[in-house]
């Protein structure tokens, strides 16, 4: 459950999300992947940017050393900030802290090749989830959401999408999430 609250519309808002697990799931034990997947289109210009920047270098600072994540970055084309799955160890986190206070807003968004690149090099034997953090609409590339879900339909992961802003094609996004 997402509930958002913004009382100004000339400042930052804040959110309060639920989320639920079923009380069939064991718990992980072993170390987790996670690939950040991160929409640096124009239309990211501003405070979603640094929210965005924000959130997932929180996200990073508080994972254990089992842990490792992969940054992906895309608008017209996709590029990776790490060079694969890194482990989570203080200098690897102050090493892509200092690589997401240097990215810039530019460009369209190809959706596809960033979650594509997401979906690359998952190691079988450890638990993977990706988190999609957008704000518009695929407009570079592959669009249909059609060929969303068969992407996705060829993994084995947990997808989770935080949506910034109004304007996303929050249907296909959240079918993609439910795939």
């Amino acid at each position: 459950e997402l509930v958002t609250h913004k009382p100004d519309p000339a400042k930052r808002g804040t959110f309060m999300l639920t989320i639920t697990p079923g009380d069939d799931l064991q718990p992980i034990t072993e170390g987790r992947d996670w690939a950040f997947v991160l929409d640096v289109s124009g239309s990211m210009n501003g405070g979603k940017l640094s929210s965005l920047t924000d959130g997932v270098s929180r996200a990073i600072q508080a994972m254990s050393p089992n842990e490792r994540f992969r940054v992906i970055v895309f608008n017209n084309q996709m590029r990776e900030l790490t060079r694969g799955y890194t482990e989570a160890t203080d200098a690897n986190k102050a090493e892509l802290n200092q690589q997401l206070a240097q990215l810039q807003a530019g460009g369209g968004t190809n959706l596809y090749a960033g979650l594509k690149g997401g979906l690359q090099s998952l190691d079988a034997d450890r638990t993977a989830s990706i988190i999609l953090v957008t704000d518009g609409v695929a407009n570079v590339g592959v669009t249909k959401q059609k060929k969303f879900l068969e992407l996705v339909a060829r993994q084995d992961i947990r997808l989770f999408t935080f949506i910034m802003g109004n304007s996303a094609n929050r249907p296909m996004l959240q079918a993609i999430t439910r795939a």
